[in-house]
């Protein structure tokens, strides 16, 4: 037992010894620390992707959109729903979730009713999840929503949103023929 609190306090004392002395950049978790950097998330323009054309948030551009563009209910039984999160920043953007839901997708009627929810239909996990965006990447997601309850000619909200993360929501307003 004397061995083992020997060398636990001369490694102790070896690593606060050349952190001191400059010597620190060989300890992986040393580092610089946060001085001198910007707070603010860095976000290029151009890329891959093109022009941003949607918000962006924590550094991922939000894109979400509907396919068809027009829904006739006589032709569409369901509609999907895409959902891109575009690393926008010069750095990996890391999600964490507590189970294996990370997006979904809800269609409400006029008064904001639940018509609709993609995640009902998924199965769902414990397990904690991550959604990794390498820079100039993206991750995508569909999901299928279904017009069985939409009446044409009302007017319907299609939202999709990141699960936890109350910011990466958008909402896309449609009225079906």
């Amino acid at each position: 037992m004397n061995l083992r609190a020997m060398v636990f306090a001369i490694i102790t004392l070896t690593l606060v010894g050349c952190s001191s002395t400059g010597a620190y950049r060989w300890v992986p978790f040393m580092g610089h620390g946060k001085k001198g950097r910007a707070s603010a998330t860095n976000v290029t323009q151009g890329g891959a992707f093109g022009p941003i054309s949607a918000p962006v948030y924590y550094g991922l551009e939000f894109r979400f959109r509907l396919v068809p563009d027009t829904i006739k209910l006589s032709e569409v039984r369901s509609i999907e729903t895409d959902l891109q999160l575009i690393n926008r920043t010069k750095k990996t953007v890391n999600l964490q979730f507590a189970d294996s839901r990370k997006v979904d997708f809800v269609l409400r009627d006029a008064t904001g009713k639940k018509l609709a929810q993609w995640s009902d239909d998924q199965p769902v996990t414990q397990n904690p999840g991550y959604i990794i965006v390498n820079p100039g990447e993206r991750a995508e997601f569909v999901g299928n929503l279904s017009t069985r309850d939409m009446v044409a000619g009302r007017t319907y909200t299609v939202e999709a949103f990141v699960v936890g993360y109350d910011k990466m929501r958008q909402s896309i307003t449609l009225t079906p023929r």
